[in-house]
């Protein structure tokens, strides 16, 4: 490591390295089970690492529901489990999961019955709680408006593609990313796909806000939010490049820690960071080749999402089952399934969607314009992921907002 630093989590010490994301650092040290689903108190784990699900999140230095993927490691955080009654790993909890093993509705449970009613609403809302509050009020945070003339949601090789040749074309520029660092799936793909990413991200000399979100677009202005406070941008353009979600299987036990999408897989691979009892890649989507590679010898099997019957385990994957009855012993799976366009902020900005076989994408023109003064590149059309094309949609749609400013 570079600069070794330690924190805890429930009392035991954890190496890193400093900013390593925690949730990294700890899937590093076999600690997999982080979390507890809300209702059922089934364990979970890191599953995407790009703050798209909720299997890392953890009281961290007091503060409850912090996104362990995204929070960076600086030594001396204090991680602890929340919404749990007994242990990170033995929640009493849990016991709803064996009473209810099909789910249970609890805004009907013993409902219309005088004084149980209110008892199990009491009870139901407690047990349904995601942590406790923190310990001390937050600071008031800043706000502030700035002005660009085009803002670009998402730092993936789409966004980074546009930005670098509207940069080159001397239009203000702004780029935000809720990820870790530039780069969104290239970090998975590859050394090659990382490299472009790194060439681009060094072309727009600091205009990229990583761990910022977009939280959305209301008349002309967005609403960017990031650990340093508040941001409102009116940018004459906006970019939506924000890329896909990682797809899912459904199967019993696909919600097991250890079922994790292939892109963090990857990712975890390229740290040297390798599941010891290897992993099962379920898919052949955009990730499975990648994932392959970078697991090596670790990559037990490839199979077909029409193969699985299961995932077994109890607190953590333990195998794949197959149709066939064969049953592969692994400690990971890599879902590989086709991602799903991520088009939510685009259409709420105004672009129209259109379904496709892993869900719905942005519609444009052979521009990349969707909408008026909203342009989208790249995976959140429906374009596979492929390094070159890619970054030629981003590129394309530069083009067409330079002409527009000009």
């Amino acid at each position: 490591m570079r600069d070794r630093v330690s924190f805890t989590i429930d009392g035991r010490e954890i190496e890193a390295e400093r900013g390593e994301p925690l949730a990294v650092a700890l899937l590093a040290a076999g600690e997999g089970t982080l979390a507890r689903s809300p209702k059922l108190h089934r364990p979970r784990g890191p599953a995407c690492l790009r703050g798209d699900c909720d299997g890392c999140l953890a009281r961290v230095d007091g503060v409850p529901n912090v996104m362990t993927c995204l929070a960076d490691a600086h030594g001396g955080e204090v991680v602890e489990a929340q919404n749990v009654l007994g242990s990170r790993k033995v929640d009493l909890l849990r016991m709803t999961d064996w009473f209810f093993p099909k789910g249970i509705d609890h805004h009907h449970l013993m409902a219309g019955i005088p004084g149980v009613q209110n008892v199990m609403q009491t009870f139901a809302r407690q047990m349904a709680g995601i942590g406790k509050l923190p310990e001390r009020p937050a600071d008031p945070l800043p706000a502030a408006r700035i002005d660009c003339d085009v803002l670009v949601v998402g730092a993936g090789l789409a966004g980074l593609s546009c930005a670098a040749e509207l940069s080159r074309a001397g239009v203000s520029v702004l780029v935000v990313d809720d990820g870790h660092a530039p780069g969104g799936s290239a970090n998975a793909a590859g050394p090659d796909a990382m490299a472009e990413a790194e060439r681009l991200t060094a072309a727009l000399h600091g205009a990229i806000r990583s761990r910022t979100t977009c939280a959305g677009f209301y008349d002309r202005d967005a609403l960017l939010a990031g650990k340093a406070g508040a941001l409102i941008a009116t940018p004459k353009i906006a970019v939506a490049a924000t890329g896909a979600h990682d797809g899912v299987l459904l199967v019993a036990g696909n919600d097991l820690p250890g079922v994790m999408g292939a892109r963090a897989v990857a990712s975890l691979a390229h740290r040297g960071i390798v599941p010891s009892a290897g992993a099962v890649i379920v898919g052949s989507g955009p990730f499975a080749a990648p994932t392959e590679r970078a697991l090596g010898a670790r990559a037990l099997r490839r199979v077909s999402e029409s193969e699985v019957e299961a995932i077994e385990g109890s607190s953590r994957v333990e195998a794949v089952k197959l149709k066939s009855g064969e049953r592969i012993t692994c400690g990971v799976v890599a879902v590989a399934t086709p991602p799903a366009p991520s088009f939510e902020l685009a259409e709420q900005r105004g672009a129209k969607t259109t379904r496709t076989e892993s869900g719905f994408a942005v519609v444009t023109d052979d521009k990349g314009r969707a909408a008026e003064d909203l342009y989208a590149v790249g995976e959140a059309c429906g374009a596979p992921f492929d390094v070159a094309a890619l970054i030629e949609s981003g590129a394309r749609a530069a083009r067409a907002i330079t002409a527009a400013l000009a």
